[in-house]
């Protein structure tokens, strides 16, 4: 007897997605909604992290420029203006220029210092950001450094500790302890 073989006969190639591959697909669109499109939309309290970072920054650059430059009369501080339609920081001078003492203490901002230093007058506000700075309980207008890097505030010396709050669709803070560590909290 004739052994045969026997050729598969020729089928039409499946057209389609499998289950499996829609299901894949329909969880990788689940995931984009959930976590990458809100980041592209709004800024979903992404501003008070913004000013809670700049802040950190402009702290920490002034405290260290009180640590490097210990001449008497020269103040190394940063400036809070925090009225009802304006809420803004930045330095009172950048020139610490030799007889520029007195401007380097004024309780006003510099809005003409770089921007990395200081945020606009109404750059906060127009965000629909609030913002508070706190020595312990009492408001301030002022934190500045001295020598050491500790934090002086015009109210106090912060010996509990000053804290900056930002408060918007979330509420974040920046927090300068007594010994002068400057952090979000």
């Amino acid at each position: 007897m004739l052994w045969r073989l026997s050729l598969p006969k020729y089928t039409k190639a499946q057209e389609g997605f499998t289950l499996l591959e829609l299901i894949i697909v329909m969880v990788l669109l689940g995931v984009l909604a959930v976590y990458a499109i809100p980041r592209f939309t709004g800024s979903g309290g992404y501003s008070e992290f913004t000013y809670q970072n700049r802040l950190i920054s402009v702290l920490r650059n002034m405290q260290v420029r009180a640590m490097q430059d210990s001449r008497p009369n020269f103040c190394h501080q940063i400036n809070f203006i925090n009225t009802g339609s304006q809420a803004a920081f930045g330095p009172a001078s950048t020139n610490y220029t030799a007889g520029n003492a007195a401007a380097t203490c004024a309780t006003t901002i510099d809005f003409t210092a770089p921007e990395f230093l200081r945020t606009t007058p109404n750059e906060i506000s127009d965000s629909n950001v609030a913002m508070s700075v706190l020595d312990g309980a009492t408001a301030v207008g002022t934190i500045g450094f001295n020598s050491f890097g500790s934090p002086l505030s015009s109210a106090s010396s912060c010996s509990a500790g000053c804290s900056v709050t930002f408060t918007g669709e979330s509420a974040v803070r920046v927090c300068i302890e007594s010994q002068g560590y400057i952090h979000a909290c």
